[in-house]
């Protein structure tokens, strides 16, 4: 995904809730949208986020909380056989 944000590992991002980080980084980087989110705003099935190591599935999904201090993991699933 480092494609879609020109080659950075880590990228600053604002907003009190995953929701509103994620709307800030595909702001700063459009081409990323698609392949994090649907048309409706979810996250695309084989995308995970963490925050702060803990999967936003076991919290509160996008509406996890989070402070400028926490840091959030995309992380892409790989399937296959």
């Amino acid at each position: 995904m480092k494609y879609y944000v020109d080659d950075l590992l880590e990228v600053q991002v604002t907003g009190s809730t995953v929701s509103q980080a994620i709307t800030d980084l595909t702001t700063q980087y459009p081409t990323i949208r698609t392949h994090i989110v649907d048309n409706q705003g979810k996250l695309r099935r084989y995308v995970n986020l963490f925050v702060n190591q803990e999967n936003i599935n076991n919290l509160d999904g996008l509406d996890t909380s989070i402070e400028e201090s926490d840091k959030i993991i995309l992380m892409p699933s790989i399937s296959g056989g």
